[in-house]
């Protein structure tokens, strides 16, 4: 994993980049960011738009911020060896299962986009793992219309308990595997 892609100020003129606390240092519940930006007429547009939000941030999340912020480094290291042992596990899964499984891995961030090659779509795979106690977020999360070629679900594997929840989809797969390869054989045939 990288530590970073390049923002997207850095490789369009016109590009606009977001970041928040909340994201890589886990500041959930700060709600305070910043835009970074290259094109000057863009600064006053933001600035109209930002009139009809808070007028500023709430103190606590300021005092918050500060505190995020002058822990940086210890915070994001952490959080990257995290990600990278868990990016690990991730990579044996999809080794292990990958005729069940397909993805790009990511090159950096904390999120997944996998592809289910059995039976199911990764709504009803969605279904059968909460109801297993697992959360992916299936496709129908993110586009109004789900077609075959756009059906992944995501996962997220930023948080320090991913390894237990890795090992419950394990489990669930090893206990699923042969009855959706049959089905998938069987689709496949028609």
């Amino acid at each position: 994993v990288a530590d970073r892609r390049p923002a997207a100020c850095e490789v369009y003129e016109k590009g606009v980049s977001a970041a928040a606390l909340s994201k890589p240092w886990g500041g959930c519940g700060v709600s305070i960011g910043w835009l970074a930006f290259r094109d000057p007429s863009l600064r006053q547009k933001l600035l109209d738009v930002q009139y009809f939000g808070p007028a500023c941030a709430s103190r606590a999340s300021e005092i918050l911020a500060i505190m995020i912020l002058r822990n940086s480094d210890a915070i994001l290291n952490k959080n990257m060896r995290i990600i990278r042992r868990n990016l690990k596990l991730l990579q044996q899964f999809m080794t292990k299962y990958s005729d069940l499984f397909e993805w790009v891995p990511p090159r950096a961030g904390a999120i997944a986009f996998i592809k289910f090659k059995g039976p199911l779509s990764s709504e009803e795979l969605g279904k059968k793992l909460m109801l297993a106690g697992i959360s992916v977020k299936p496709a129908y999360c993110f586009t109004d219309v789900v077609t075959e070629d756009i059906d992944y679900f995501r996962v997220g594997f930023g948080e320090e308990t991913f390894p237990t929840s890795l090992d419950a989809l394990s489990a669930f797969v090893e206990e699923n595997k042969q009855d959706w390869l049959k089905n998938t054989v069987k689709s496949g045939d028609n």
